[in-house]
């Protein structure tokens, strides 16, 4: 990843997906992408360097997938790695089926790594697929609490943090 925040987002994103940056429109398809992805409300016409580079992030981890988290694969910690830190912050993505207006739709839903870990060791998960399971089955039991409109993994998220009370 070359890009810090500190530059333009528009040239960044436009590299990284291998689009002009003339190409506004698109563009701004990938940044309301990101920004509902992340959990970003707000419509400020600048963006904070730090807004930047999550969104730059966002796009780039989903571009650029880390080999060992894949869908269907158990999570692997090496004993170095667990208590770690740089497994704390990458970017799983888990491919969910929620329900929105009436009907079945496939999403994906972006967790750090130190949420991944606390709902394993919370919930006794052995894998992406039961993980995957969980979160399925708690926006399920979520009823009226969970609001298909709003941005998923902001939700997701909080429906974790709440099952550890």
């Amino acid at each position: 990843m070359q890009y810090d925040g500190s530059g333009k987002i528009v040239a960044a994103l436009a590299d990284l997906c291998g689009l002009s940056p003339k190409n506004h429109n698109q563009i701004a398809i990938l940044i309301k992408q990101a920004k509902e992805g992340l959990g970003i409300t707000g419509e400020a016409k600048r963006l904070t360097d730090e807004v930047k580079l999550a969104i730059y992030q966002w796009h780039y981890d989903r571009l650029n997938p880390i080999p060992d988290v894949k869908q269907n694969d158990p999570v692997q910690f090496d004993d170095d790695d667990r208590d770690g830190s740089v497994y704390d912050f990458k970017h799983i993505h888990f491919a969910v089926t929620i329900t929105h207006k009436g009907q079945p739709k496939r999403t994906t839903v972006m967790l750090e790594g130190y949420l991944v870990k606390a709902l394993q060791r919370k919930h006794h998960l052995a894998d992406n697929t039961a993980i995957r399971a969980w979160i399925e089955q708690a926006i399920k039991d979520a009823g009226d609490k969970f609001d298909s409109d709003e941005p998923l993994t902001k939700q997701v998220k909080r429906l974790i943090v709440e099952s550890f009370v």
